[in-house]
C-alpha cells in the first residue's frame, strides 16, 4: 500500500519543525551562556565570593570587573566564532600568566571546532612542555607576536603535506601542488588587505586630458590587470632594500657648448631662474653652462633605520635625501613638493658679466628662432615655423610614510600629502639650441611614488591598501610575524600595477665603441644596459643619464641568459614597439619579476593561510584592534595617576598618547597599541630604562618590555629632546644603539616601550603597573640600596674578622679551588694563577656559567711545586696541564687570540692544544679551546688593568662577608624562594667571618637586617695580617651582580638569588653585592720589592706576600 500525500506532507513539516527546534535551542544556549558569564561576573564581585580572597587579589578582580563594565564588547572577543579570550588563552599559551577567572573553571577549555581544522597534534604540545617555569607576562607584540598553540599545530600538520620546490615546474603533482598553494596564499593576503581582483591603473596616464578621458571610458588603452601584485620576501626590511635596489634612482646632466645655449623654463609659467628683470632673467638663462636634475628619497623623521638605511643606495646612485618633521609632512602643498623637487636641480652659468644682459640680450630677443620660455604645451615650436624634437626625460621621487610609528604607536593621515605628492608632478623644459640653427626640447618630468611601511600597523588594525595614500601606494611592505607570530622571516612587498607608456621614437645618438659597432644587435643592448650612457642630441648639446649599475640575478628572475656570454634579458621586460629593440619604459619602475630569486619559502607561504584564518576567527581586524587599543588606553589611564609622595609624576608619556583624552580622539589618528614612556624617581630625574627592564626580568611574575631606542633613532629623538650633538656626544662616550646605558649626563638616552597585540588580556598591564607602583613609586620610605661609605661607615666599630674562606678560580667561571694558604701578586693585587685560563667558544667569547651550566662540574687543582694543573670532571679522565710552557708540538708555536670577556676585548694564547680542547668539548657537549691570559708570568711593571685583572671582570680580588650572606638569606626566606646560597654563590677570593649569623629570626629582626647594609660596603682600607705577611689594600668599587649568581656552583641549578638581591641592593640601576680591592701601595713602588722578591707565576712559592685563612682583617678607617 503507497502512503499517502498526506504521510509525505507531515513528515515534510516534521522535519522542519526539528530543524527549527534545533536553531531556537541553539540561539537559547548562546544566550543562557552570555547571561552566565555576566552573572558570574556579579558574583565574583560580591563580598561573600570576595571574603575568600586575600585583599590584593580580592581588588584586583575587582578592577578587572570594572574595566569589563567599561569596555563592553571591545575587549575580550566575546561574540567572535574563538570565544571570550579568558576562556582559551591558557590553553593556547601556557607559559603566558593566566587570566582571573571569573568562575570556577570546569573543563579545560580547548579550540572551537569551528575555529580549527583539526586538533591538537603531539608534536604542538610538546613544544609546550618545555622546562618549566613561572609564567611571564609579554608586552612586546610590536617586536613580534607569538603564534598559538593551535597555529602551531596546524602549520606542523600542513608540513606533513608532499610539496616540491615551485621551479619544478611539469615534474608532477608536488610542484603543482606548491604552485597552487602559493597562489592560494597571495589570493588570501590580497583579500586581507582588501585588494580586488581586477582593478584599473588609470593614474599614470601622460596628462590630465587622458586620464579624464580614460575615466569617462575605461575600456580604451587600457588592459585589466590586479591593483597590486607581490612578492615574498624575509620581512620588511628586505622588502625595504630590494625597492632601494630596484627604484629608478636617476640623475642627469644636459650640456651646451660655447657655441650652443640652453633655456630652462618651467610648466607653472614662471621660469626658474630669477633675476631683477625680465632681460636681465632671459639672457641668463641662455648662457647655461649645464643643468643637472637627480631623484630624491623624503621621509620623516620617525620613521624606521630600516627606511633610514635606504638612503645609502639612494646617494650612491646620485639621488639626494630630505629628512622633515612630521608636522612640515602633513602641511606639505604642491606647491612645496614642486619646489623641492625645482631644488633637486642645478646649473652653472657661463662667465659672462651680469650688468651686460640687458644690453647683450637686446640684439637676440628679436632673432628668429628664439624659443618660447613660458609655452608648456608640450609641444614646442619656434618662430620660424620649423618643427623640433622633443624628448621625455623621466626623474622619479620616492616618498617614505610610516602608517604607524613604531616607537610610540603615533597614527597619522597621510592622504592629503599623498594627494599633494601626486599632484605636484611637474615638468621643466630645456629649449636647446645650436650654432647650425638645429633646435630640440628636453622636457624633464618629475614623478613621486609613495611607499608606505605598514609592519606595524598590519599587527593591530585592518590596513585596506587601494583606500590609503590618495588612490593607495605605489608600494607597501609587511611582516608576517608581526601579525601572528609564526612563520618568522618571511613578509611581503606590495607592487602597484601601473599601464605602461607608449616608447617614443625621438632619434637619438648612443655614444657606442666604434670596433663593437658590427657587433651591435638588438641583444646588444643589454650588454651596455645598466651603464652610464651620453647621448649627442643635437649639434653642441650632450645629455648624460646616470642609469642604475648592474643587479644580481638568480634563478627565476631572468627570460633568457647566456652563460659564455655577457647577455641576460630580465623577467618581464618589454620590447620598445618602434624599432624593435629590448628595452625598459623610462616611466616603469620596478617589475616583480626581477625581484624574485631563487626559490620562496614555499613552506613558510604555504602555512600562511592559518594565520589568517586566527584573524578571521577573532573577528577581523576591526575586533583585533577595538581589543588592543582599549588596553593601551587603559594603562595610559592608571600610569597617569602613579605620582610619588611629593606629587611629581612617576611616568612620562611621549607621542600622541601623552595628550590622549579618551573620547576626544577620532579615527584614524587615534595611536596604535604602542606606548613609550620613561619612568622618573620623586626628584624628577630618569631611571635608566637598563634598570627597569632589570628588574622587569627579575619581578614575579617576570615582564617583556622593550628599551632603548626601537630602531626608530628620529623619533626618540623628538620624543626625549636628544639634539644631533647629545647624540654624537654620547657616541662620543662609548654609548651605542643596543646597549644598557640608559642615562647619560642626566638624561635619558632611550625609553620604555609596551605593546599590545591581539593576545594580551588585562592581566598583563595590571602586572606592568604593579611592578612600577611596587618598585619605582616613593611612598616616603628611603629605599635601602648600597649606601655609601661616609652613611655607613661607623668609626667607633673595631670589630675584629678573620678571612673564613680562600679562594682560587683559575679557569674562570668554573669551580672554585679552596686553598688554606695561597701567594698573592703584591703589584696586581691578584692571587696566583685566578682566572688566568677561560674556555672560549667559536665565537671568541669567554663561556661563562649562566650561558653554559655544566662548567660547575669542571674541577681545577693546582699544585704549586709541579707547577701543574689538573683538571677533573665527572665520567673523564684528568686532563693535565704545564702551567711552565704549553702542550703543543714542537713545531707549533703559541699564537695570541682575541678573546671577549663581558664586553672586553682581551688576549689569549692557545693552551693546552688539540687535546685540552677536546677534552673540554666532550665535557660540556660544545666546540670550545682552552686560552691562558697572554700577559701572564710578566715580571715587569704593568700598566695596563687588562694585565693587572687577568680575564676578572673588573678588579682582581673579590670580598663579600658572612654577615651580607645572612642578610641575603634573610630575604630568600621571607620571599619563600627555594634554597639558601652560600659564599660560592658570589665567586669570591675572600670570605671574612661575621658574628651575625642567620637562623630562626622574628620579622623584626628580619627587617632590621634588610635595612643594614652589608658591612664591607663601607670598608674603604683594610689590613690583612697573616703569620708572614701584613698585606693592605684599598676598596676599588662594588661588584655588580648579572644572572650568574643564580647558579648554583655545585649543582648548575638557577635559583632567585639576583631577585632577592634586587629588593634592597638596587644602586643607580645596578645591582650591588661585594666590594673590589687593590694594593694600596702602587705597582711603581712595588718594583724593587718584586725585583728581589718574583712573584710570577711561573715560580708562585716566590710570591710577594701569602694569604692564609684564618688571618686577621681589620678595618682601617680613613682620617
Amino acid at each position: 500500500m503507497c502512503p499517502s500525500k498526506h504521510c509525505y506532507l507531515w513528515l515534510f513539516l516534521l522535519e522542519r519543525s526539528v530543524a527549527v527546534a534545533v536553531l531556537a535551542a541553539a540561539i537559547a544556549s548562546w544566550q543562557w551562556r552570555r547571561r552566565r558569564r555576566c552573572l558570574d561576573a556579579k558574583r565574583s564581585s560580591s563580598p561573600h565570593r570576595q571574603s575568600s580572597l586575600s585583599p590584593t587579589k580580592s581588588a584586583t578582580l575587582a578592577a578587572k570587573i570594572d574595566f569589563l563594565e567599561r569596555m563592553e564588547s571591545r575587549y575580550g572577543y566575546a561574540n567572535s566564532k574563538k570565544g571570550f579570550i579568558d576562556d582559551w588563552r591558557s590553553c593556547e599559551f601556557p607559559k603566558l600568566i593566566p587570566p582571573l577567572k571569573l568562575r570556577p573553571s570546569r573543563v579545560q577549555q580547548k579550540p572551537s571546532p569551528e575555529s580549527s581544522s583539526g586538533h591538537y597534534c603531539n608534536d604542538a604540545i610538546a613544544l609546550c612542555n618545555e622546562s618549566s617555569s613561572e609564567p611571564e607576562v609579554y608586552l612586546d607584540y610590536a617586536g613580534s607576536a607569538i603564534p598559538t598553540r593551535t597555529l602551531l599545530s596546524h602549520m606542523i600538520s600542513h608540513h606533513a603535506q608532499i610539496l616540491a620546490n615551485p621551479h619544478s615546474q611539469g615534474g608532477g603533482l608536488a610542484s603543482d601542488r606548491t604552485l597552487k598553494l602559493i597562489q592560494l596564499t597571495k589570493d588570501r593576503i590580497k583579500q586581507h588587505f582588501g585588494i580586488q581582483h581586477e582593478t584599473f591603473g588609470l593614474d599614470e596616464l601622460d596628462n590630465e586630458d587622458e586620464y579624464n578621458k580614460i575615466r569617462e571610458d575605461n575600456t580604451n588603452h587600457v588592459t585589466p590587470c590586479p591593483g597590486y601584485q607581490l612578492v615574498f620576501t624575509s620581512g620588511a626590511t628586505e622588502s625595504l632594500r630590494l625597492i632601494a635596489e630596484r627604484f629608478p634612482w636617476s640623475s642627469m646632466k644636459v650640456t651646451a657648448d660655447q657655441k650652443s645655449r640652453i633655456i630652462l623654463s618651467s610648466n607653472n609659467n614662471t621660469g626658474i631662474l630669477q633675476s631683477n628683470s625680465d632681460a636681465s632673467a632671459h639672457y641668463l638663462s641662455s648662457q647655461l653652462k649645464w643643468v643637472k636634475a637627480c631623484s630624491v628619497l623624503l621621509y620623516p623623521r620617525n620613521v624606521h633605520t630600516s627606511v633610514i638605511g635606504m638612503r645609502q643606495i639612494a646617494l650612491q646612485r646620485g639621488a639626494q635625501f630630505q629628512c622633515v618633521s612630521v608636522d612640515e609632512l602633513l602641511g606639505a602643498t604642491s606647491e612645496w613638493f614642486r619646489k623641492l623637487t625645482e631644488g633637486s636641480m642645478s646649473y652653472e652659468y657661463r662667465e659672462t658679466k651680469i650688468h651686460d644682459a640687458e644690453k647683450k640680450d637686446e640684439g637676440r630677443k628679436d632673432e628668429p628662432g628664439v624659443y618660447k620660455a613660458n609655452d608648456v604645451s608640450g609641444k614646442v615650436e619656434n618662430t620660424t615655423g620649423e618643427p623640433t624634437t622633443c624628448k621625455t626625460i623621466w626623474i622619479h621621487h620616492l616618498l617614505v610614510l610610516p602608517l604607524e610609528c613604531n616607537f610610540g604607536g603615533d597614527r597619522f593621515d597621510w592622504s592629503n600629502t599623498a594627494a599633494m605628492a601626486r599632484e605636484s608632478c611637474s615638468s621643466s623644459y630645456l629649449h636647446c639650441s645650436s650654432e647650425n640653427d638645429e633646435r630640440i626640447t628636453i622636457r624633464v618630468r618629475h614623478k613621486w611614488h609613495i611607499l608606505l611601511d605598514t609592519a606595524k600597523a598590519a599587527a593591530t588594525s585592518p590596513v585596506d591598501l587601494p583606500t590609503l595614500a590618495h588612490g593607495g601606494p605605489d608600494f607597501a611592505v609587511v611582516s608576517f610575524y608581526k601579525m601572528f607570530g609564526a612563520p618568522t622571516g618571511l613578509g611581503a612587498l606590495f607592487v602597484k600595477k601601473h599601464r605602461r607608456r607608449k616608447q617614443s621614437g625621438e632619434r637619438v645618438t648612443e655614444e657606442r665603441d666604434e670596433t663593437n659597432e658590427s657587433q651591435a644587435t638588438d641583444a646588444s643592448y643589454m650588454t651596455t644596459y645598466s651603464v652610464p650612457k651620453k647621448y649627442y642630441l643635437s649639434g653642441g648639446i650632450t645629455v648624460e643619464r646616470s642609469i642604475s649599475p648592474r643587479q644580481f640575478f638568480g634563478g627565476g628572475s631572468v627570460d633568457v641568459v647566456l652563460a659564455e656570454k655577457d647577455f641576460m634579458v630580465p623577467r618581464n621586460f618589454t620590447t620598445n614597439l618602434v624599432n624593435g629593440s629590448i628595452g625598459s619604459d623610462e616611466d616603469e619602475h620596478i617589475d616583480l619579476g626581477v625581484m624574485v630569486h631563487g626559490t620562496e619559502h614555499f613552506r613558510g607561504i604555504a602555512s600562511l593561510v592559518h594565520g589568517f584564518q586566527e584573524l578571521d576567527d577573532l573577528g577581523g581586524m576591526e575586533a583585533i584592534s577595538s581589543h588592543s587599543t582599549c588596553l593601551a588606553e587603559e594603562l595610559v589611564q592608571r600610569l597617569r595617576k602613579l605620582v610619588h609622595d611629593n606629587g611629581t609624576t612617576v611616568v612620562h608619556l611621549y607621542g600622541q598618547w601623552k595628550s590622549f583624552v579618551k573620547d576626544k580622539m577620532t579615527s584614524p589618528n587615534n595611536p596604535g597599541p604602542t606606548i613609550a614612556f620613561n619612568i622618573c624617581d620623586r626628584d624628577g630625574s630618569p631611571i635608566g630604562y637598563d634598570e627597569v627592564s632589570r628588574l622587569a626580568t627579575l619581578t614575579n611574575p617576570p615582564i617583556q618590555l622593550r628599551t632603548g631606542c626601537f630602531c626608530n633613532p628620529g623619533a626618540c629623538q623628538d620624543a626625549i629632546s636628544l639634539s644631533n650633538a647629545d647624540v654624537l656626544k654620547n657616541y662620543a662616550s662609548g654609548h651605542v644603539c643596543g646597549d644598557r646605558r640608559g642615562v647619560l649626563n642626566g638624561l635619558p638616552t632611550g625609553a620604555i616601550r609596551v605593546s599590545f597585540g591581539k593576545d594580551s588580556i588585562w592581566e598583563d598591564l595590571d602586572a606592568l603597573v604593579a611592578f612600577i607602583e611596587n618598585v619605582f613609586v616613593s611612598r616616603g620610605e628611603t629605599l635601602v640600596t648600597s649606601h655609601s661609605p661616609e652613611e655607613s661607615a661607623d668609626p667607633n666599630n673595631t670589630e675584629r674578622l678573620r678571612i673564613d674562606e680562600l679562594y682560587v678560580f683559575p679557569i674562570k667561571s668554573c669551580s672554585a679551588m679552596r686553598v688554606n694558604r695561597w701567594p698573592i701578586d703584591r703589584r696586581t693585587g691578584r692571587l696566583a694563577f685566578d682566572r688566568e685560563f677561560a674556555l672560549v667558544d667559536t665565537s671568541g667569547s669567554a663561556m661563562r656559567l649562566h650561558s653554559y651550566p655544566k662548567m660547575s662540574d669542571i674541577h681545577s687543582d693546582i699544585d704549586l711545586n709541579t707547577k701543574t694543573l689538573t683538571v677533573t670532571a665527572p665520567n673523564h679522565e684528568d686532563l693535565i696541564l704545564n702551567l711552565k710552557k704549553p702542550n703543543l708540538s714542537a713545531d707549533h708555536s703559541i699564537s695570541p687570540e682575541d678573546v671577549q670577556v663581558c664586553g672586553t676585548l682581551c688576549k689569549g694564547s692557545i693552551w693546552g692544544g688539540s687535546k685540552a680542547a677536546r677534552w673540554f668539548s666532550s665535557v660540556l657537549g660544545v666546540r670550545c679551546w682552552l686560552a691562558r691570559h697572554q700577559d701572564a708570568g710578566k715580571t715587569e711593571k704593568i700598566s695596563d688593568d687588562n694585565e693587572r685583572h687577568a680575564y676578572c671582570n673588573e678588579a682582581s680580588l673579590l670580598l663579600v662577608s658572612q654577615q651580607s650572606i645572612s642578610i641575603l638569606n634573610s630575604v630568600i626566606t621571607a620571599q619563600g624562594w627555594g634554597r639558601l646560597v652560600e659564599s660560592r654563590h658570589f665567586r669570591p677570593n675572600i670570605v671574612v667571618s661575621s658574628n651575625c649569623q642567620g637562623g630562626n629570626e622574628t620579622k623584626k629582626q628580619i627587617d632590621e637586617k634588610q635595612k643594614a647594609t652589608n658591612p664591607e660596603d663601607s670598608w674603604q682600607q683594610i689590613i690583612i695580617r697573616g703569620s708572614t705577611d701584613v698585606v693592605e689594600l684599598t676598596a676599588v668599587g662594588k661588584c655588580a651582580r648579572c644572572q650568574m649568581v643564580d647558579i648554583d656552583p655545585s649543582s648548575g641549578m638557577k635559583g632567585n638569588t639576583l631577585r632577592a638581591l634586587a629588593q634592597y641592593r638596587r644602586d643607580r640601576g645596578k645591582i650591588n653585592f661585594g666590594t673590589f680591592f687593590a694594593p694600596s701601595t702602587p705597582a711603581a713602588d712595588t718594583k724593587n720589592m718584586s725585583s728581589n722578591n718574583t712573584n710570577n707565576n711561573d715560580d708562585a712559592s716566590e710570591g710577594n706576600a701569602w694569604l692564609e685563612e684564618g688571618s686577621e682583617v681589620q678595618q682601617q678607617i680613613p682620617r
